[in-house]
């Protein structure tokens, strides 16, 4: 094996590249050129003295090779990151914009604040709740930093964890085999809705919309009042309603959640900081 040292901006570039399978998707999340990129895989690879990714048609895959340096890759970032963190923490200042869907925020944003402000307490964070449909075109725009969406299409932002989908009702809700269903659902062009409708075409017997909104908390008033179910995401299922499992409801998909942020900022050393803070906390 060749002398030479891998260095942490290949390993960060691999990373990238392994996760899109493919160099011209990776321009997005590095800010670099396509030339760059394919730089760092070359030297990766002369450094290894053999191949990471096949070159096939339409996508890179990883090699037998590549897949072992991922591990390791990531591990390498995680220890580099950390240490990083540690030693300049608690000097670091600034604001950032926060943006995660209401369902998500009051399951998992208490660990990822409270880590990141005892490491960063200087830092300001702005949190915006709202839904993925309009959070991912404010990070597009450059109006916000940093934010937890469900995935809408194959490569958007780094994967975190999957969140099942779940049919939920009141406690006293009876699904009746031989009536239209009545649904309280996500808005409309949310990835959400989109599984739940195809999910609800399925019903021999139909259904009726009965309430639509962008935040959990209308669907679950709806829910609660008795005069619908609704599909939600189990983490915001509360106590005051119940999880329907019925052979006479068609099963449901889970969503994917990742992170997403803004390239070409005066915040990116801050973004870094946050988006490594929500990977720590948050990635399954």
């Amino acid at each position: 094996m060749s002398n030479s040292q891998l260095e942490i901006s290949w390993l960060k570039t691999f990373i990238v590249v392994a996760r899109t399978g493919s160099m011209t998707e990776a321009m997005s999340s590095l800010c670099r050129s396509q030339s760059a990129i394919s730089m760092h895989i070359k030297k990766i690879e002369e450094a290894l003295e053999r191949k990471v990714f096949n070159r096939e048609v339409r996508k890179l895959t990883l090699t037998l090779a590549g897949q072992e340096l991922l591990v390791h890759a990531q591990r390498i970032l995680g220890v580099y990151t950390e240490a990083m963190q540690s030693l300049a923490g608690s000097n670091v200042n600034g604001k950032i914009s926060l943006g995660i869907p209401d369902d998500y925020a009051v399951r998992y944003l208490p660990d990822v604040l409270k880590a990141f402000g005892e490491k960063y307490p200087a830092i300001e964070i702005s949190l915006f709740c709202e839904p993925s449909l309009t959070l991912i075109p404010k990070i597009e725009s450059g109006m916000l930093d940093v934010a937890i969406v469900t995935r809408d299409k194959p490569g958007r932002g780094d994967f975190l964890f999957s969140e099942q989908l779940v049919w939920t009702g009141a406690e006293n809700s009876i699904i009746r085999e031989d009536r239209c269903l009545s649904v309280a659902v996500y808005e409309y062009g949310s990835e959400a809705r989109k599984k739940v409708m195809t999910a609800l075409e399925q019903l021999p017997y139909g259904y009726r919309i009965a309430y639509s909104s962008p935040y959990v908390a209308g669907q679950i008033a709806a829910v609660e009042s008795g005069m619908a179910v609704a599909v939600l995401t189990r983490c915001s299922v509360p106590e005051s309603l119940k999880i329907i499992n019925s052979e006479q409801l068609p099963a449901l998909p889970s969503l994917e959640v990742v992170v997403i942020s803004r390239n070409n900022t005066a915040n990116s050393t801050l973004n870094e900081l946050l988006v490594n803070e929500i990977k720590l906390q948050l990635s399954r």
